[in-house]
């Protein structure tokens, strides 16, 4: 059976076997563990004299801080952070594809837009996810039982 629009747009699981709370511990624990690496390579970049890598740094203490949120999001059942994460993701996520998109014109880089294509998907994906853990929580809350 073929996905309808409604469960693209809010799915019912994550990646079709994982239920959304399992989905988005491994989504927090994913953007955790690369937020944290981003700010070693970041920093290091820095210490080598890369201003790039203190423009990083910034970004990747943002990320480090929304999957912390989403973490203690999740652990809680709070959805108002888990939409802080949505939220901080998503803006990030426009300010990346604006940014990957001046790249790409300025260097002609189709590898450049194929990786942001790519990323950008995925990461609309793990929104949607997390997205629909919220509003499950939230239907939790009010109802009492699950949408």
């Amino acid at each position: 059976m073929a996905p309808t629009t409604s469960s693209i747009i809010k799915p019912q699981s994550c990646c079709l076997c994982l239920p959304l709370r399992t989905g988005t511990i491994i989504i927090g624990v994913i953007s955790l563990v690369l937020s944290l690496l981003g700010v070693a390579f970041s920093i290091y970049q820095g210490v080598l004299g890369i201003t790039e890598g203190w423009v990083d740094l910034v970004i990747d203490l943002i990320h480090l801080i929304l999957a912390s949120i989403l973490l203690h999001g999740v652990r809680t059942d709070r959805a108002s952070l888990l939409w802080t994460w949505v939220l901080g993701t998503g803006a990030l996520v426009i300010i990346s594809i604006i940014v990957g998109i001046v790249i790409i014109i300025l260097t002609n880089s189709i590898l450049g837009a194929i990786l942001l294509f790519v990323v950008s998907a995925w990461q609309i994906y793990f929104i949607l996810v997390v997205r629909s853990y919220a509003i499950q929580i939230t239907m939790e809350a009010t109802t009492g039982a699950l949408p």
